[in-house]
């Protein structure tokens, strides 16, 4: 089991590095370095402060879920928690990743049930998963191709099949998360909503044409999806953004830019939860909820 965990990161790894190296053989520093020269630096701390918001929102939606599966947990310490996950899923790639590591220290900590706390894990990620795909259909009705294509129909069945899939998949598998389902989505949707507002700030601080922001949040949310093939969503994000730049006739330079930007807002936030890696390392630094 442990080699095949560290088989899997050794891919992921792999992958990032060989994209990046694609990338950046399409696309020279010079011309990155140029676009960050002019960058707006009042826009791109909004843009911070809108991912901060987000994953603040996220916390609270794992919080929830642990709550309505009987998992006592502090309010405090499931941010700390869910921090301490951010900087270990972001900065140590060959370790072992931030969602294994709350099933660890919570089962280590309260001897809670493992099979139990990797489902609320899992379901948190899945409602993620439901909400980004949503607003990637939703988003194509506005994106003119597929109106030129008469694809909305293909659309409208997507929404329904996703729909239903999502509920046959909670009902069949996940069924006492049925009761905090409604909860858990909704606050996906403002997650991923200030993500996308995140993005938004980003292009205007690279000063980019309003008629792209559509499309570039389109991408954004596409290679959010496919992120999980990659460490980090590094080199994923970036390679995506570059296939965009000469599918819609974008700057090749600035729209990866894009992509690397989140990946500092991303990095920056994550930093923070080095202080807890340190303080997890001396003392049990979690606790449960009082009543």
């Amino acid at each position: 089991m442990e080699t095949k965990k560290q088989l899997y990161t050794l891919l992921k790894i792999t992958v990032t590095c060989i994209l990046l190296y694609w990338v950046f053989t399409n696309i020279s520093f010079t011309d990155i370095y140029s676009v960050l020269q002019k960058i707006n630096i009042e826009f791109f701390i909004v843009a911070l402060l809108c991912f901060s918001f987000s994953q603040i929102i996220s916390a609270k939606r794992l919080y929830s879920i642990f709550i309505s599966s009987g998992f006592a947990i502090s309010r405090k310490s499931n941010y700390k928690l869910y921090l301490l996950g951010m900087f270990y899923n972001f900065f140590i790639p060959g370790g072992v990743g931030g969602d294994a590591y709350k099933v660890y220290i919570l089962n280590k900590t309260f001897n809670w049930p493992i099979k139990k706390l990797s489902a609320v894990v899992f379901i948190d990620r899945f409602f993620g998963l439901i909400a980004i795909s949503f607003l990637t259909v939703l988003i194509c009705f506005f994106v003119p191709y597929f109106k030129t294509e008469n694809l909305f129909w293909l659309l409208g069945v997507l929404l329904i099949l996703g729909a239903l899939g999502s509920f046959f998949i909670l009902k069949q598998w996940f069924n006492s998360f049925l009761k905090i389902s409604t909860k858990a989505i909704l606050l996906s949707f403002f997650i991923q909503l200030l993500q996308c507002l995140s993005v938004v700030f980003i292009l205007l601080s690279l000063k980019l044409p309003l008629s792209t922001y559509l499309v570039y949040i389109l991408v954004f949310l596409i290679s959010s999806v496919l992120s999980i093939f990659s460490f980090s969503g590094i080199g994923v994000r970036e390679m995506i953004f570059l296939q965009a730049s000469s599918m819609f006739l974008f700057d090749a330079s600035k729209a990866v830019t894009v992509g690397l930007l989140f990946s500092v807002l991303t990095a920056v936030i994550s930093l923070f939860g080095i202080v807890y890696h340190f303080k997890s390392q001396k003392k049990a630094f979690i606790k449960q909820r009082l009543y």
